[in-house]
């Protein structure tokens, strides 16, 4: 039996796949032998600045220069004319470029309740807002402001709070040192009764007064012994309508006559005095 020849396969071929060395390409000189912008740079520009026209007005690069000098110089003239203009127009776009109410009404201001308390306040919270807005303050600004004045107002009261308890029990330390004991409390008590019968009540709680060892020993030691406890009695609890009316008239006509500072001691009195008469007649 005779043995069949094996023809070997030849092996495919592979493919060369060496990478082909690219042909490096040179980049576009900007300048031409001129001193010009290139042609062939400008136009490898992307189409947005390689077609803009700028390049039309500066076809080299101290022209461009040049003109961009020129024209940042012209943007802040300009600016500058507009921001000094008084042309009721330019006004207009100031404010709301600054974000300045048209008004001083349309400030829109939070402030926290108890700051504000009676027409007194609001006549002095009005003319800060004004002089905010004849200032040319945005609404963020004149916020900002008021919460300054709201801060500084709440620390000065808090001294006065700090100060004025530090009076009272200075004054009662006082008073205790020289009224031994139960002493205290009843001469203190006896000084409420007489400032209640002259119709001085108000003056208890005026830090000035009702703070002031030396005036409290005052009235004690001086008025106190010349009124009666039946007087004291009388005084506040029996007296006629027609009596109580006879002293308000003679209170008020002091009052009318009075020519002094409405903040005289003695012009408050007679404003306490009234008010009491008040009260026992309503």
């Amino acid at each position: 039996m005779s043995e069949e020849v094996q023809t070997p396969v030849d092996a495919p071929v592979e493919a060369d796949t060496a990478t082909q060395p690219v042909e490096a390409t040179t980049p576009a000189s900007i300048l031409s032998d001129d001193g010009k912008f290139s042609q062939d740079w400008v136009s490898s520009l992307p189409d947005d600045l390689g077609k803009h026209s700028i390049f039309q007005k500066y076809d080299n690069p101290v022209d461009l220069i040049k003109g961009s000098i020129n024209a940042q110089s012209q943007v802040g003239k300009r600016a500058e004319e507009f921001w000094q203009s008084e042309a009721d127009d330019d006004i207009q776009l100031k404010r709301q470029i600054m974000g300045i109410p048209d008004s001083v009404d349309d400030y829109s201001l939070e402030v926290p309740e108890g700051i504000i308390e009676d027409e007194a306040d609001e006549q002095v919270f009005g003319k800060l807002k004004q002089h905010m807005f004849d200032n040319g303050l945005s609404n963020e600004q004149a916020q900002a402001v008021v919460d300054y004045q709201i801060e500084r107002y709440k620390e000065a009261s808090e001294r006065v709070e700090t100060q004025e308890s530090y009076r009272i029990e200075e004054a009662e330390k006082a008073l205790r040192d020289e009224w031994k004991g139960d002493k205290y409390e009843y001469n203190v008590s006896k000084v409420a009764d007489t400032l209640d019968y002259l119709g001085l009540s108000d003056f208890k709680d005026d830090p000035s007064y009702g703070n002031n060892p030396e005036f409290i020993k005052a009235i004690f030691d001086k008025i106190t012994p010349l009124i009666s406890d039946d007087e004291i009695i009388r005084g506040t609890m029996s007296e006629s309508y027609a009596t109580v009316n006879d002293q308000l008239v003679e209170v008020e006509q002091k009052m009318n006559d009075w020519t002094g500072n409405v903040n005289d001691p003695y012009y408050l009195g007679l404003t306490t005095q009234r008010g009491e008469l008040l009260k026992k007649i309503s």
